[in-house]
């Protein structure tokens, strides 16, 4: 069932931004199955990296929610912690193995309003941990 027939929000890409740069420089996110971001910016990437590319978009998005009184309402920064959902809770995780680090990564189910095509927004855990002490600087853009 697509975004738009079950329950969802809608948020601006600039809010999705301030969000994820909300998390710090050195948290890493990943994108799986949008064009868009993929094409302008490698995944998985800092969230500085993936909000100067979301604040570049021009579309309001459509995130998924378990929220079953959500029906297509604009949301803001600030509703987005609420209503992350985690990897552990889409993917089946055998309960007689130990819980994955990536258990509790947030992510998004989003898609661009008027497209058909939805994607999975995913805080990174591993690659966050890996460049931990790789990056401490913010990504310079020219204006």
């Amino acid at each position: 069932m697509a975004i738009r027939e079950q329950p969802h929000y809608e948020i601006a890409p600039s809010e999705l931004a301030a969000w994820t740069e909300r998390h710090g420089i050195n948290t890493w996110w990943a994108v799986d199955g949008d064009v868009y971001l993929s094409s302008r910016v490698p995944t998985p990437c800092r969230g500085d990296e993936l909000a100067a590319v979301l604040r570049r978009a021009n579309r309001p998005l459509l995130v998924a929610t378990h929220d079953i009184t959500a029906n297509g309402q604009i949301i803001t920064r600030n509703d987005l912690d609420r209503i992350a959902d985690n990897l552990g809770n889409i993917y089946s995780i055998d309960p007689a193995l130990p819980i994955p680090s990536w258990a509790n990564d947030r992510c998004f189910w989003l898609c661009w309003k008027g497209d058909d095509a939805e994607w999975l927004l995913t805080e990174d855990s591993a690659a966050t941990e890996a460049f931990r002490d790789v990056i401490t600087q913010p990504l310079i853009t020219n204006p």
